[in-house]
C-alpha cells in the first residue's frame, strides 16, 4: 500500500462570491489530514527522515492546538513512530479524540497556555531524547508553503480566472490568511506577492487576542489562530491587520455550510470574512485565502 501522505496537496482552489466581490479559498481540508498542517507535517518528516535524524519506532512530539497535531499523528501511524502531544485543554474534544484516535498520547497544558505547552514540549523531548518538530519556530514551516502552496494558488487561478473573465478585470488584490506559527501566510505570502505585484498581504487574528495589533493574549474560540505570540510572522511583510471575534467567525462558517456547501472550520470563517470586509473596505474585487480545515471538529462548540 502507498503511503497515504504522497495525497497531501493540490488542493482545488474555489471561487466563494458575494455582493460583487470575490474570495478564491484554497481547499486545505481536502488534505488526508483534514487541514492545512498535513503539508507541514509532511514536509518536515520527509526532511527528517532524509537526514537520517529518526527512524522507525522514534517518539515524535509537538506542542499544537490541534490541526497540527493531527497530522503529525496521522504520519507517525503511517510511518510507525511513537507521538506525543501537548495541547492546550480548551481545544475542542473532536481535535483531543481524533488525536487519541491515531495512537497518540495527549499531554495537556492550562487552557490557552502555548508558552507552557512549547516549554513543556521542549523539556521532555530534551529529557527524553524525542524528536522536536518544533513547527512555531522551525522555517520548514514557511518553506513548504513557498515551494508548494502558493505555486499551487498562482497555477490554479490563472487557469480558472483565464476561463471565467478577462484576465486584466480578475487580478488578486490580497492574500488574507490567519496566523497561528506563520508559516502559511509567510511562506504563501512571499511568492504570492512575488508573482502578483502590488498584492496586499493581510494578516488575521481573534479580536480577544490581538496581539499583532498591539493587544494581549487571551482565551478566544477560533482554535489555529491567535495563539499569543507572532512566532514567524514577519511583521515586515504584513501590510495590513483584520481582526475578526470568535463568534463573527463561528456565524460565518456556518454560513458557508449553508450557502457554499462548504463544512470547514471557523478560521476558515475567519480568512472568509476578513476577506469580503478588506474587499469592501478598499473597494477592491478579488482576495485570496485559505479554507484551512474541516468543520466536523468543531462540532461541540459552534
Amino acid at each position: 500500500m502507498g503511503r497515504l501522505s504522497r495525497y497531501v496537496g493540490n488542493t482545488p482552489l474555489i471561487p466563494i462570491r458575494f455582493g460583487g466581490y470575490t474570495v478564491w479559498g484554497k481547499c486545505e481540508f481536502m488534505n488526508p489530514g483534514g487541514s492545512v498542517k498535513d503539508r507541514m507535517a509532511t514536509y518536515i518528516l520527509n526532511d527528517a527522515e532524509k537526514r537520517k535524524l529518526i527512524k522507525k519506532g522514534d517518539t515524535l512530539i509537538e506542542a499544537t492546538s490541534g490541526n497540527t497535531g493531527i497530522a503529525f499523528a496521522m504520519l507517525a501511524a503511517e510511518r510507525g513512530y511513537k507521538m506525543k502531544i501537548v495541547m492546550p485543554s480548551n481545544m475542542s474534544e473532536e481535535r483531543k479524540q481524533m488525536l487519541k484516535f491515531y495512537g497518540a498520547d495527549l499531554i495537556q497544558v492550562d487552557p490557552g497556555d502555548f508558552d507552557g505547552a512549547i516549554e513543556t514540549r521542549d523539556t521532555l523531548a530534551e529529557a527524553f531524547g524525542w524528536f522536536n518538530c518544533n513547527q512555531f519556530h522551525n522555517p520548514l514551516n514557511i518553506e513548504v508553503h513557498y515551494k508548494t502552496t502558493g505555486p499551487e494558488i498562482n497555477k490554479q487561478f490563472r487557469k480558472s480566472s483565464m476561463l471565467e473573465e478577462p484576465w486584466r478585470y480578475n487580478w488578486p488584490q490580497a492574500f488574507v490568511v490567519g496566523t497561528g506559527t506563520g508559516g502559511t501566510i509567510m511562506g504563501c505570502g512571499k511568492y504570492l506577492k512575488e508573482e502578483f505585484p502590488g498584492m496586499q498581504l493581510i494578516a488575521v487574528e481573534p479580536e480577544e487576542s490581538a496581539v499583532m495589533s498591539g493587544g494581549e493574549p487571551g482565551l478566544h474560540g477560533i482554535q489555529g489562530i491567535g495563539d499569543g505570540s507572532k512566532f514567524l510572522v514577519d511583521m515586515s511583510m504584513i501590510d495590513g491587520i483584520r481582526t475578526v471575534h470568535t463568534e463573527c467567525a463561528k456565524k460565518v462558517a456556518k454560513h458557508l455550510a449553508l450557502k457554499y456547501g462548504l463544512f470547514v472550520g471557523v478560521s476558515a470563517g475567519a480568512n472568509v470574512m476578513a476577506s469580503f470586509q478588506w474587499l469592501r473596505d478598499n473597494d477592491k474585487k478579488t482576495a485570496m485565502t485559505i479554507l484551512c480545515d474541516r468543520g466536523e471538529r468543531y462540532l461541540s462548540c459552534l
